[in-house]
């Protein structure tokens, strides 16, 4: 019975992994210019303070969406101990900043978003229906620097349309992105936590 146990617990388990960044970027370029690659990628510099305005995109398959009320509520607890205001970009806000509904994003796009809307920092909670899985990016808006990412891939496989392609039926999609953010959950929390203790203002 405990081996069973032991088997079940493991396969609700899911590959987790929470990155945290706080290195200067001069001092990367001072040890060696990189070959090749312009220096601007690595002249991030951290500067993180709060209180701050603190943008959500949601994206499913690399597409920006509008955040469900479900999800909303799930991560609403845990954004409010974060200090400063929270502002939920959607695709209506995409479109109102010349980004249409088809394009998947980029990290440009990502920042001019929450460049119209005056925000500090973005938080981008990615979600892939077809590997199971599920990101989370924490951004700093003027300079692009990434201060945390999550990396979250649950157990199963993943999700399709009858065709094998990506799950278009709004419901459907709801019910499994919606799974997908309660495991994401958990480490946002952490992560969240964690950059909140790095406060530096």
């Amino acid at each position: 019975m405990k081996r069973l146990i032991l088997l079940l617990s493991s396969l609700l388990l899911a590959a987790c992994d929470t990155q945290f960044q706080n290195t200067s970027g001069a001092a990367y370029l001072a040890a060696g210019k990189p070959e090749g690659i312009s220096s601007a990628v690595a002249s991030y510099e951290p500067d993180l303070h709060f209180p701050a305005r603190i943008g959500v995109v949601r994206l499913v398959y690399n597409r920006i969406t509008t955040t469900p009320n479900a999800e909303r509520l799930l991560f609403a607890e845990m954004l409010s101990r974060v200090p400063g205001e929270v502002v939920q970009l959607g695709a209506l806000e995409a479109r109102m900043s010349g980004i249409p509904d088809y394009r998947t994003l980029d990290q440009n796009d990502i920042r001019t978003l929450a460049v119209s809307r005056h925000l500090d920092y973005v938080l981008v909670l990615s979600y892939d229906p077809g590997q199971n899985s599920a990101e989370a990016l924490f951004l700093d808006v003027r300079s692009g620097y990434p201060y945390a990412s999550i990396e979250t891939a649950a157990q199963g496989r993943g999700s399709a349309n009858f065709w094998g392609g990506p799950v278009r039926n709004q419901y459907r999609l709801g019910v499994i992105t919606l799974r997908l953010a309660r495991h994401l959950a958990p480490e946002l929390e952490a992560m969240l936590t964690g950059l909140a203790t790095q406060n530096r203002s």
